[in-house]
């Protein structure tokens, strides 16, 4: 027990720096058996030299391995939450407000809001309308302010009558529209929204990243 011990202790201080998580068992055992054929050999009078030294490596090397996990632990722990901290800043939500005519940029699309009817009608003759509801169209004009394509659609959209979430309105011509667009060039597309009659305050939100909270709210005051 005292050669287990001895080279075990020895293997285990060797290795500690680099499988110290690993190695914490092995250290105990090896401290255990170093310990028990001290005791054996002691009693028998017999030179315990081995035993000893395997209980000064083995106790050497576990004191080692706790050291190294636990400045592991520590330092996982502060990088995890640096890299927590980082990825919730890089997400952090962005809101640009502008107002019919007004221009802002997001993601290299330049949007702008050109025009509103607040009471469209143009709709096709078999379009199912609420009573209380009437029909809002937004006219968007966007510019590819960066040095890839860009895409905008539809989809890209909602809108929020005094809070609430409205539906969008696809009984006309040209409702859904999807754009590729180059850097440098630009394209048109309208929305169309079904919205509360007695609206006071209309948001209407661009937002064509899905990993990025920002987001571009267009402010519009309704003639009541």
């Amino acid at each position: 027990m005292g050669i287990a011990s001895f080279v075990v202790g020895l293997i285990c201080l060797v290795l500690s720096p680099f499988l110290s998580f690993l190695l914490i068992l092995p250290s105990i055992l090896a401290l255990v058996l170093g310990i028990v054929d001290t005791i054996i050999k002691s009693k028998r009078k017999e030179p315990k030299g081995l035993s000893i030294a395997g209980i000064v490596l083995s106790t050497i090397a576990l004191a080692v391995c706790i050291l190294i996990t636990i400045a592991s632990v520590f330092i996982f722990d502060t990088l995890s939450n640096t890299i927590t901290n980082n990825i919730d800043s890089t997400t952090e939500e962005t809101t640009i407000t502008a107002k019919v005519g007004e221009s802002a940029t997001l993601d290299d699309i330049k949007v702008t809001l050109v025009s509103v009817d607040k009471n469209f009608k143009d709709y096709y003759d078999y379009a199912i309308i609420d009573d209380d509801c009437i029909i809002l169209k937004a006219n968007f004009e966007f510019e590819n302010v960066g040095d890839y394509n860009e895409y905008v659609s539809y989809s890209d959209f909602e809108c929020f009558a005094d809070k609430f979430s409205c539906d969008n309105f696809s009984s006309v011509e040209d409702s859904y529209f999807y754009e590729s667009i180059e850097p440098g060039k630009k394209a048109r597309g309208s929305v169309y929204f079904e919205i509360p009659k007695d609206s006071n305050n209309i948001e209407i939100e661009f937002d064509n990243v899905s990993y990025d909270n920002s987001k571009i709210v267009y402010e519009i005051e309704m003639d009541n």
